[in-house]
Parts: C-alpha cells; sequence; structure tokens
C-alpha cells in the first residue's frame, strides 16, 4: 500500500466525530483541499446522542492546529481520503480517540461498532 504523508496540514472544518476537511501543502506553493475520513475507527453519528459532542471534541482537537496527515486510500464511499493524523505535539489521533471512547476501532468491515455514550471513563 501507498501512503503519502503531508506534514503541513490543517483542518479547516469538521463534519463529526470522525469526518473532516483538510488543506495539504502539497509543497512548491501548492495547497490541496481534501475530504477525510479518520482511518481504522468509527465515531457516533451526527444525529445519534452523543453525535454532537464527538463533533465538537474533534474540532477543538483539530481546527487552527498544525497537524500532519497521512493519507492511507480513498475511501470506500468516495470522494473523501482515509487518513490517519497526528496532533502538534505529535500524538496520533485515531489511537487517542479510540482510548478516550470517542471513537471505536473499526475495519470498515461488518457492522459499524459504535463508542458507549455517555463515555464510561473516570473523568
Amino acid at each position: 500500500m501507498v501512503t503519502w504523508t503531508y506534514p503541513k496540514s490543517k483542518a479547516i472544518s469538521v463534519y463529526d466525530g470522525d469526518t473532516f476537511t483538510a488543506m495539504i501543502d502539497m509543497g512548491l506553493d501548492t495547497l490541496r483541499r481534501i475530504d477525510c475520513r479518520l482511518y481504522g475507527c468509527n465515531a457516533i453519528e451526527l444525529h445519534m446522542p452523543g453525535g454532537k459532542e464527538a463533533q465538537a471534541n474533534l474540532q477543538t482537537l483539530l481546527l487552527d492546529k498544525d497537524l500532519k496527515i497521512e493519507v492511507i486510500k480513498y475511501d470506500k464511499y468516495g470522494g473523501r481520503h482515509d487518513v490517519k493524523v497526528w496532533l502538534p505535539d505529535q500524538t496520533e489521533l485515531i489511537p487517542y480517540l479510540i482510548e478516550q471512547q470517542w471513537s471505536a476501532a473499526w475495519d470498515g468491515k461488518g457492522t459499524k461498532p459504535t463508542p458507549p455514550w455517555p463515555r464510561t471513563l473516570e473523568q
């Protein structure tokens, strides 16, 4: 599998807890807008209880931050890219979201798992 890594990227909008739009710097003064879905996880759908909270959490984590985005492949639903993301402190986003119960691990096959809501972590 060939992947592309863009160390100078920014999220410009967040759709829900696992989908966002990014502006990636491809180098040589070339920017490209791409729609992204986090690879290997599934968040609560926007219309479900906890969906707005998952969206708000992802907005807090991504917007106005310098990100590293690795494009894995085109998403199976088309028009989006499946991606991995690293936050400015080098934290890998997807394992963090799973650990914090904002998302559930999912390989894209079978029934989509959802994280518990309300989250069961001790706050």
